[in-house]
């Protein structure tokens, strides 16, 4: 069930460390991946790491933790995305882009983070939608959008987009690069995307 404004997220769980284990966000879109493929249930995921885990609230304590009563379940959506015909989980985010310096940026995101960068600051992994944030900014633009990113405060901005999204549809300019979880996947044009509720079940 998708959080309500306010509400907190996730419940105790005290029934120690699952036996899959996901150190990044890449690892928890290969374990949906993975059902998708052999078309079995997505196995609950224990996390330590990634932006998923930061939206979590950064726990420390690793795998130890997860095996005491400081341990939380808890449900998150996921990305369903194609790219050019093939099919790809989004656990945390998706940038379309060409570089980081100049041209059109599109940040698609599930966890406001990416890595130190407060990219979405409304984003919550469980509340039913993405957020989109997307600009072409001169230099000056972004060294000003990127001094501010680490607390969110480049929100509001308007020279960025920024709206909420359940589906995304869209053909890039030849040459767009996409990084699905921090990883470089290929260079795409046509982009469908949409939001899975409730897609994985997490103890962090």
């Amino acid at each position: 069930m998708v959080i309500k404004s306010g509400g907190e997220w996730g419940w105790e769980y005290n029934k120690g460390c699952p036996s899959h284990l996901a150190k990044t966000d890449k690892e928890i879109g290969e374990f949906v991946e993975n059902s998708w493929a052999t078309e079995s249930e997505v196995p609950l995921i224990g996390i330590v790491g990634g932006d998923i885990w930061r939206a979590a609230g950064s726990p420390n304590g690793g795998v130890q933790r997860l095996n005491t009563d400081k341990a939380r379940k808890a449900a998150i959506d996921v990305g369903e995305l194609w790219l050019d015909g093939r099919r790809h989980a989004v656990a945390a985010h998706v940038l379309f882009l060409k570089n980081w310096w100049s041209g059109p940026i599109t940040a698609i995101m599930n966890s406001e983070w990416r890595r130190t960068w407060r990219v979405a600051p409304r984003a919550h992994p469980n509340d039913g939608w993405f957020d989109l944030v997307a600009g072409d900014l001169s230099i000056h633009q972004r060294w000003l959008a990127w001094q501010r990113i680490k607390t969110g405060d480049h929100l509001p901005n308007s020279n960025l987009e920024s709206r909420r999204i359940k589906e995304f549809t869209h053909k890039f300019p030849r040459g767009t690069r996409a990084v699905i979880d921090g990883l470089f996947v290929g260079k795409v044009e046509d982009v469908t995307l949409r939001v899975l509720p409730d897609a994985v079940s997490i103890i962090y």
